[in-house]
């Protein structure tokens, strides 16, 4: 007698990507738990180096009996797909960006978020359970009508952070300056313009012996990367590193050289870089919104209303107090001893049985 099959559809699955990374999670759980299971996306929305963990979404062809889970946030052919499937559904919700944030920027990628709210109430309508990686995702699905939602926290693996060092990256960043550091998507809803005008105030009243060092993807917004550019030249400020994207050890390397990271992101559904941060040592500090009190776990540093002198004033505090900074790095090493401490397997199959 065959097993029975649950597998995860994609919109897209690429490194260094925290929704892909827990699909992995997801995944691997899964198998322990004796399922059949594998991840499906689309073959041109895949990392070349990951094209042996997935399989392409053209061939999915599940049995009746199986179970398909759908990881939503935008609008994608793997929507239609997920809604064919004879199969029992469960969409994992992992926020939806305001598309406000890309009008003007990237109208294409607005449209895509747009269509992925219209069709929010079908794809939930179709789904026997709704899984959110957040409290705040819930609370906005119910504001949106769609729920009531099961929480599953999206889950956090070291894996991806321990590769060895790339001597090519250290040798470049070998300068011996104050490192404040940034990880994720180059968008505009990440604010990355707000992380520049603090660093700015940093570099040119406190320490110009610094540096920010920005990692994440421009294609999803190229304009948007174009303006924050223009915007550091006209800032004249040395030291702005646009490192572009990372390879698995090069982010490793990234970590392992900074001395704080900086999120002053506007809109998070969770924020899983601010849990990689903690788990490599660094200080961190937070703009407070969406799902990041709930990333964060009541460790760390939050903000909220600092103009970007008061955010830098607060960088220099946490890098220069040591009592300070001790606190806020035993409380991150609580915060990740929790985060560790899940059993993934245990917290799916409780979440299967209530959703099926």
């Amino acid at each position: 007698m065959s097993r029975k099959r649950i597998d995860q559809i994609m919109a897209g699955f690429g490194d260094g990507d925290a929704i892909s990374n827990a699909a992995v999670i997801i995944r691997d759980a899964l198998r322990e738990l004796g399922y059949d299971s594998d991840i499906y996306a689309p073959p041109d929305r895949v990392s070349p180096s990951l094209r042996g963990a997935c399989r392409p979404l053209n061939g999915y062809n599940p049995p009746g009996d199986a179970v398909s889970i759908y990881h939503y946030g935008i609008a994608s052919p793997a929507t239609r797909v997920f809604l064919a499937a004879e199969t029992r559904k469960i969409i994992i919700y992992h926020n939806i960006t305001p598309p406000e944030y890309f009008d003007g920027f990237e109208d294409s990628v607005a449209e895509q978020l747009r269509g992925a709210l219209t069709e929010l109430a079908e794809v939930a309508g179709k789904a026997k359970a709704v899984w959110a990686v957040s409290n705040f995702n819930s609370s906005e699905l119910n504001r949106m009508g769609v729920g009531p939602a099961h929480i599953f926290e999206l889950p956090f693996s070291p894996a991806p952070l321990d590769f060895p060092p790339d001597p090519e990256i250290r040798v470049r960043l070998s300068a011996p300056l104050k490192t404040i550091l940034f990880v994720g998507r180059i968008a505009p809803n990440k604010r990355v313009e707000d992380l520049i005008q603090a660093f700015a105030w940093y570099h040119k009243t406190i320490d110009p012996h610094s540096r920010v060092v920005i990692i994440g993807s421009n294609r999803s917004c190229p304009r948007y990367y174009t303006m924050l550019r223009m915007m550091t030249g006209d800032l004249d400020i040395p030291n702005i590193c646009f490192e572009g994207f990372a390879s698995p050890g090069g982010l490793a390397t990234y970590y392992q050289l900074a001395d704080l990271y900086l999120n002053t992101s506007e809109h998070e559904g969770y924020c899983l870089p601010l849990l990689e941060a903690m788990y490599k040592g660094l200080p961190v500090v937070s703009r407070s919104v969406g799902g990041v009190p709930e990333a964060m776990g009541g460790a760390g540093v939050r903000y909220e209303d600092l103009s970007h002198r008061e955010v830098a004033e607060l960088v220099h505090l946490v890098l220069s107090d040591e009592r300070l900074r001790n606190e806020v790095l035993e409380g991150q090493r609580e915060r990740v001893r929790r985060a560790l401490s899940r059993n993934i397997a245990a917290e799916l199959r409780s979440l299967l049985d209530a959703s099926l």
